[in-house]
Formats: C-alpha cells, structure tokens, sequence
C-alpha cells in the first residue's frame, strides 16, 4: 500500500516542485503556463482520453452506476456550493455561481490523471473522460447560463440566455477535449483498431500530459502567496471533503463496483482545477478567493489523496 501511494503522489509532489524551481531559477517564465496548458489541453490529454477509450473494452465503458455516482458527487457539490454562496454568503447570483463553479470542477487533468494512472492502470481514463462530459455539459453551461442572469438587472432574458447556452454547448461540442474521447468510445464499440504507426504517433503525444501539466501547475504557484479567509476555507471544505462524501454515498446508492469507486473518490478528493479561477478572472468576479481556494486546495489535496488511497487500498 505505501508503494502505491508514494507512486501515486511522489510523481505529483516531484514534478510541481520542478516547475515552481524552474520558476524561481528563472528558467521559465510565468507566462510560460499559457504555452504548457496549450500543449496539455490542446493535444496531449485529449489524444490520452481517446487512446484510453479506444483501449478501453466496450462493457466498461457502458457503466451507468458509475456515471450516474460521478453526476451526483458533481452536481450535489454545486447545489450545495450555490445556495451557501446565495444565502449564507449573501453573494449575488453571477458570485455565487462561480464560487459554486470553484467548489465543484476538479482538476482532473493536472492533479488527478497522474494518480488515477498509478492507482487504477489505464482505466483509470474513464473517471477522467465522465468527468470531462459532466463538467463540459452540465457543470460549466449552468454556470455561464447563471451568471448571465446574474448580469441582468431587468430580469431573465429568455432569448438571451438561449443564445449564450447554445453558444456555450456548441463550444463544448466542438472542443477536442471533448470530440476526441467520444470518437474513441466510438471506435471501441466498433472494434476499431489503428494502425500501429499512428497509434504510436498518438502515444508520443498522449504521454507527455501527465508530466507537463504537473510542472505547469508549479510554475503557475511560483509567486503566489495566497491568504486565508470563510470563503476559501469553505470553498476547499467542499471540494476536497464534501466532494468526495457525496461520491461515496453515490457509491453506495447506484452500486459502484470496487474498480471504479475507487475511481469516483479520487477523483472527488482532487483540488479545484486552475479552469475554475481562470473563469473568475475572465469574469472580473470572485477572482482573488477562487485563485486562493486553487492555490491552498492543491495543497492540501496531496494528504487528503493519500488519506484516500490508504483507505480504498
């Protein structure tokens, strides 16, 4: 057991130090984040979640117990996250919605993929590519669809919040992020296979995600000095606690198998993806305490994953 938790997290702990002292050593810019997420977010991780669904044997990919848990560990925690942020933070709805946005988008491309990969082997792309359809389709169309409403002071706009929800799924839609695991699912339930020169090529892509986005995600700590305050204090409470509780009553209300419960609570202990702050900033809302909630939730993830791991072990 403590093998695999020293495989699982010393990679993710190693890796962010490098990026943070390539930071500090000055051979990388801070402003060097932007070209790493391109590369990960553009290429290498899409091209991993369509290898690891083209890999990946049809019958478990038609797992609805465990989508359905994932859809209700994301989800809850976005309810909940919401009416705290309206009511007991008395936010307005735009705020709210984002720091709800905060507390429920895991990073799963930086922070989770790594470990996912150490713990469950290649299937561990499944809680990765379900999570990316959640967040893609529900979680983040919510938020921009909130938001919006926020923003008119008049009162809802039907037209208008129909035109910036299509707008946000066609997006989505068209995203490799998203198009690119779909086809691999597609190919698998056909009993496609590449041929061996393209799948390589796709491979020598595909496995420099992991690596690069955890050295990204050090760079882009260089420098910060992040405070602590209710709101941050909550918003890691229910991303890395909350979170993870909702995953395991999932678990047991639709009957995850032990493969991929150990998937959904992983997955449930990753920290806030950098995503969620970049939307605040884009924003001009909540930016400083949803940078701060990324920042120390990071952090702190490490020992809640390790806590994890010791126990689904």
């Amino acid at each position: 057991m403590f093998a695999v938790m020293t495989g699982a997290l010393l990679p993710v702990v190693f890796l962010m130090f490098l990026g943070w002292l390539g930071g500090r050593k000055g051979y990388f810019r801070r402003e060097d984040v932007n070209v790493f997420a391109a590369l990960v977010m553009r290429f290498a991780l899409p091209f991993s979640l369509f290898l690891g669904a083209l890999n990946t044997p049809p019958e478990k990919l038609q797992n609805l117990p465990f989508i359905l848990c994932m859809a209700f560990g994301f989800v809850g925690t976005y309810i909940v996250a919401l009416v705290i942020a309206r009511f007991a933070f008395r936010h307005d709805l735009k705020t709210s919605a984002i720091q709800a946005l905060v507390c429920t988008f895991p990073d799963m491309a930086y922070f989770g993929a790594p470990i996912l990969l150490a713990v469950c082997g290649p299937s561990g792309f499944l809680a990765v590519l379900v999570g990316n359809l959640i967040t893609s389709f529900i979680i983040l169309p919510l938020t921009i669809v909130l938001s919006r409403w926020g923003e008119m002071a008049s009162g809802p706009d039907e037209s208008g919040v129909a035109d910036i929800l299509k707008s946000s799924l066609w997006r989505t839609v068209t995203n490799q992020m998203v198009w690119l695991p779909i086809l691999g699912v597609i190919l698998s339930f056909s009993g496609v296979t590449l041929p061996a020169a393209l799948k390589h090529s796709v491979e020598l892509v595909a496995t420099t995600a992991g690596g690069v986005s955890l050295l990204a995600l050090g760079l882009m700590f260089f420098g910060e000095r992040p405070s602590v305050n209710l709101d941050v204090t909550v918003n890691v409470g229910m991303k890395n606690v909350l979170q993870p509780a909702l995953m395991a009553l999932g678990i047991f209300l639709f009957g995850v198998d032990a493969e991929f419960a150990r998937q959904a609570l992983i997955v449930g202990a990753v920290p806030t993806a950098i995503a969620a702050s970049m939307f605040a900033v884009r924003n001009r809302t909540y930016a400083m305490p949803a940078s701060d909630s990324v920042v120390i939730g990071t952090v702190l993830a490490v020992f809640t994953e390790a806590f994890l791991i010791a126990v689904v072990l």
